[in-house]
């Protein structure tokens, strides 16, 4: 209960004020692995597949299911903007669902650094005013004539930063402390599924979030 993890991240390397840290690692980690899966899937799996339409094995059932939901998701709620919205946050989900299940392997989570999620969602409220302008022109102006429209849209990025390291942050420190408590049995029982579960639900409510954002935007 002594060693409980403290909220700012471990530096591993500092030079001068640079501070190279553990969520920052994580973060490397999270995104070669996905950039290599990608590739893989790319370049040997989708050639076989599209010689087999018949077979479907587990990985493709898989991705063909969270694609496509994802597609559906991004259609209803971003219309005409879907093909660039949905891979931009099918890709921003990955990240926060790989980078919450690295916890299993003893790292921490990126998404247990506030500047990690600042930029998540820097990333909504950059991509919310950009479409909003796209769509309404000149027109999005007067969206900012009331102070509280105005309010509510700059605050978007932090409160969607604060929601997610709550949240993930919350679980991280739970589990340290079902560790310190009982370090045996029960914590290797519950991580595997606290952490998946988890992992889901970060994923899909940011991306569900992000979506109704834009799609306020837009409308």
């Amino acid at each position: 209960m002594d060693n409980l993890p403290s909220i700012a991240p471990g530096v591993l390397y500092q030079s001068g004020d640079f501070k190279f840290t553990v969520t920052m690692f994580s973060s490397l980690i999270v995104t070669a692995l996905l950039i290599v899966f990608a590739i893989v899937v790319r370049v040997v799996c989708i050639p076989r597949w599209n010689k087999d339409f018949k077979h479907m094995s587990p990985l493709r059932a898989f991705l063909e299911w969270i694609v496509g939901m994802f597609s559906s998701d991004s259609e209803e709620l971003t219309g005409t903007y879907s093909k660039a919205i949905g891979p931009m946050y099918f890709g921003g989900a990955a990240f926060i669902m790989f980078g919450v299940l690295i916890e299993l392997f003893g790292l921490r989570s990126p998404m247990s650094d506030l500047n990690c999620d600042l930029v998540l969602g820097t990333m909504t409220f950059l991509t919310v005013q950009a479409l909003g302008i796209a769509k309404h022109k000149a027109r999005r102006l007067k969206h900012f004539a009331p102070v509280i429209p105005l309010v509510t849209d700059f605050v978007v990025p932090f409160s969607m930063a604060l929601r997610l390291f709550g949240s993930v942050f919350s679980g991280y420190l739970i589990m340290e402390i079902v560790y310190g408590v009982c370090p045996n049995i029960l914590p290797v029982a519950m991580e595997p599924l606290f952490t998946l579960f988890h992992a889901v639900i970060q994923s899909y409510v940011f991306m569900f979030l992000s979506m109704n954002f834009i799609n306020e935007a837009i409308e």
